[in-house]
């Protein structure tokens, strides 16, 4: 990313952003909080309302969609509006649930609603203003979207303020849902009224990609509601019912996943290239900007049935009525289904002959859901859905063949590509299960837990990230492999908390966390064996020997696992197994170098962005985690301070890898080859990232306990200082990821920072001087210092790049 400068255009070649993406990990907690307002109120009234939410939530997402299709949103000035921009959407994200009921105390939460939606609204309309000055047509375009984009804010406005004025509760709530129905339809007829004749996709490979990684952000949601239908961090017995559950619930979210990304995404934006260039636009605009939300709109729906659905596994049972959740989760399916066939007839101009299928299998099955058993009613849908897949492997497998052919090798890029993306976002949910289970139990023995389960869902992780190095097929057998894997990782992550120790009831967390773990790595070494009969070389020549470290690493946890301890207390630190998993984890690291040093990284640039990704996740993670210490906390004056310094603090964090750290390190991994290539992809990328995730989780710690003592008082009342441990973690995390970025520096390109060095120890030095200062000021002097040293970097520009990479040895 280079310096502060001057609006760049975008370029036809040009690829979404990181920053970008950090953007739509902000809506993840949006959406997420969307669907847990629906599911407080699951009802014929608060249905509606979620999905006017939504509708507006999506419409603020729209317009940056097409700003990045004019303008590179990280480059020169933007990425400050960019973060600017992050805050206010946060503070809008927070005040969801106050977008139609004011909660008593604080600031009116409709009204921070409604100004929330028109700075985000008015910044992309003004940046894309500016952007145009001297694109005359353009311009007078985006001049025309102005008027019902400011009668829409206006309508949102009067529905935060006109109806404290109505006495009647049940008129009142009446006025303000048609009001902001009315806003809804200013701003979508607005823009057919515009039209979109001169309007132009600078890169269609971008609009495409844009849009297939919301629609994956839904995905995303849709397994973080899973999840978070157990609830977070707790001591509920894990069931085989609620295990069932999950992985049912993972497979049917694979199954619509696979219906998108098979072929629709990739033959839509290549019909997208050959459509005449005065047509593209509103092509873009009806497949992409309408027909992705009832898609999109699906998927939220089918969270929230998830959610409600897993919610009657537990103890615990939800009071809402079971039919319509049932409703609300077939019919997500069927709203989901019913998008992809319109997107499919708008762009492709053919009837999708699965997605029909699957609505009516769907809607066959819907009367008789309701009088199932949960597990049933999950069963049913999912194997309604996954018949899509195998009709098209079967009955419809001609046709199949031949749009497949159509698309070519679409789907065989360099890139990270769709079902990586699909892996990578179950562990958004994995990092809050983390980040939660710390701040369950604020102490050191918490904090050691959290980490050691954090650097076994690593290991993970990056096992899978080598052998999408190494084999990168997309055949439906690794499809359903990679569909598996996210399951069982699902799974492993609800068995975190009671990782080394058990729960009361159920069945033995330890061991269903070693058996998940096993699963999955077993699962590595085994498409390991199956690429090695095909590709010789890629493998070491004695291959039983080659697996002896991970099986001796999986028997130390097992071990572990089976070592009698006593049972009920989850936060127990027993001495024994934290040694065996501390043993497991070094025999995993040490012994696998040796494997490692024979695979080959094909490509640096997957190599580098597969890592990148799991740093943007985790910093989205941050996001959420923060969000969820607010969630019932009515907004006020404080809140948004601190949310504007905490968003600042997580811009300065973005930056100091992805300013020009991350690009260096890719370039210095492009310029090695053969065993340079790969120690400097074992030592700079899997083992200096972990520490960098870890210090996000950390910092996301430390922000969720100091976001705790806020309250709502007014801006005056700085409130008490935070937990001694959570300040610790909130700048010993931003310590710890320093110092990782610069020796991931050191490491590739053979230089050190004085000013990182010098920010490192600043903060070293804040940590003991600001423990007894409210949580306010705190983070204010950290913010500050970070975002200091961000723009000093940011004014003297881009570092002459290293000609060669370090060898690390």
């Amino acid at each position: 990313m280079g310096g502060v400068g001057r609006i760049q255009l975008a370029d036809q070649a040009g690829g979404v952003s990181r920053l970008e993406l950090f953007l739509d990990l902000i809506f993840v907690f949006a959406f997420l909080n969307v669907t847990g307002l629906t599911a407080e109120q699951l009802n014929p009234a608060g249905l509606p309302r979620g999905l006017l939410l939504l509708v507006l939530l999506w419409w603020c997402w729209t317009p940056f969609a097409w700003l990045g299709t004019m303008v590179r949103l990280d480059r020169g000035v933007l990425p400050v509006a960019m973060f600017g921009l992050s805050a206010a959407l946060f503070v809008m994200s927070l005040t969801v649930r106050e977008a139609f009921l004011d909660r008593p105390g604080g600031l009116s939460g409709p009204v921070v609603f409604a100004l929330g939606y028109l700075v985000v609204r008015g910044t992309a309309l003004a940046v894309a203003t500016v952007a145009t000055t001297d694109r005359t047509g353009v311009r007078h375009l985006i001049r025309r979207v102005w008027p019902p984009a400011a009668v829409g804010a206006l309508f949102l406005l009067a529905a935060a303020v006109a109806p404290t004025y109505v006495p009647d509760a049940v008129t009142r709530e009446w006025v303000r849902f048609a009001l902001v129905g009315c806003a809804v339809v200013v701003e979508y007829g607005g823009v057919l009224l515009v039209g979109a004749q001169r309007w132009r996709i600078a890169s269609i490979p971008y609009w495409a990609e844009r849009h297939a990684l919301i629609i994956l952000i839904g995905f995303g949601e849709t397994i973080i509601s899973i999840g978070l239908s157990q609830g977070m961090a707790v001591a509920q017995p894990l069931t085989p019912a609620v295990a069932i559950g999950t992985l049912l619930g993972v497979v049917l979210a694979g199954a619509l996943w696979w219906t998108y990304f098979d072929i629709a995404r990739f033959a839509a934006e290549k019909a997208l290239q050959r459509v005449a260039s005065d047509r593209r636009a509103a092509l873009g605009r009806d497949a992409y900007s309408f027909l992705h939300l009832p898609m999109m709109a699906g998927l939220i729906l089918v969270a929230l049935g998830l959610k409600k659905a897993l919610g009657e596994l537990r103890v615990h049972s939800g009071e809402s009525d079971p039919l319509l959740g049932v409703a609300t989760l077939y019919g997500g399916v069927v709203l989901y289904l019913v998008g992809l066939v319109l997107f499919e007839l708008r762009t492709l101009r053919i009837l999708g002959r699965s997605p029909l299928l699957g609505i009516v299998l769907v809607l066959a099955a819907a009367p008789v859901a309701p009088r199932l058993p949960v597990l049933a009613e999950l069963a049913v849908l999912a194997a309604a859905v996954g018949a899509t897949a195998l009709a098209d492997a079967t009955i419809f497998r001609h046709r199949h063949r031949r749009l497949h052919v159509a698309i070519g090798g679409a789907h065989e890029h360099a890139g990270v590509t769709p079902k990586e993306l699909f892996f990578d976002l179950v562990f958004v949910y994995a990092f809050l299960q983390v980040a939660a289970l710390m701040a369950d139990d604020p102490t050191v023995s918490g904090v050691v837990r959290g980490l050691l389960v954090l650097t076994t869902l690593w290991l993970a992780w990056c096992a899978y990230a080598w052998l999408a190095s190494v084999v990168r097929s997309e055949s439906p057998l690794v499809r359903l492999v990679m569909v598996l894997v996210v399951a069982v990782t699902a799974v492993i992550t609800l068995a975190g908390p009671q990782a080394l120790a058990d729960a009361l009831g159920g069945m033995s967390g330890p061991l269903v966390f070693v058996a998940c773990y096993a699963v999955i790595r077993l699962l590595v070494l085994v498409s390991f064996a199956g690429a090695a009969r095909q590709h010789p070389g890629m493998w070491p020549p004695r291959p039983a020997l080659a697996t002896v470290p991970s099986l001796v690493a999986l028997g130390l946890l097992l071990i572990a696992a089976l070592v009698p301890e006593p049972v009920g207390d989850i936060r127990a630190l027993p001495p024994v197994r934290v040694g065996l998993w501390i043993a497991a984890i070094l025999v995993d690291v040490l012994g696998n170098a040796r494997v490692l040093r024979v695979l080959r990284i094909e490509s640096a640039a997957h190599w580098a962005d597969r890592f990148s990704l799991i740093v943007i996740i985790a910093l989205g993670e941050a996001v959420i985690s923060m969000g969820t210490a607010l969630a019932y906390t009515p907004i006020s004056a404080r809140i948004i301070v601190a949310v504007l310094l905490a968003t600042g603090l997580l811009a300065a964090l973005w930056w100091a890898y992805f300013g020009w750290d991350s690009a260096e390190g890719e370039r210095a991994l492009e310029a090695a080859d053969g065993t340079v290539r790969t120690r400097i992809a074992r030592n700079a990328y899997m083992l200096l990232h972990l520490p960098m995730v870890a210090g996000i989780v950390l910092v996301s710690l430390g922000l969720r306990k100091s976001m705790s003592v806020l309250g709502s008082a007014g801006l005056l009342t700085l409130g008490p200082p935070p937990y001694l441990l959570g300040h610790a973690a909130l700048f010993g995390g931003v310590l710890l990821y320093l110092v990782a970025v610069q020796a991931f520096h050191s490491r590739t390109v053979g230089r050190r920072r004085p000013l990182r060095v010098a920010q490192a120890g600043l903060v070293a030095a804040l940590l003991p001087l600001t423990a007894g200062l409210p949580a306010l000021v705190s983070l204010a002097l950290l913010t500050a210092v970070c975002l200091a040293v961000t723009a000093i970097e940011a004014t003297r520009g881009r570092p002459v790049p290293a000609v060669q990479p370090v060898v690390s040895h």
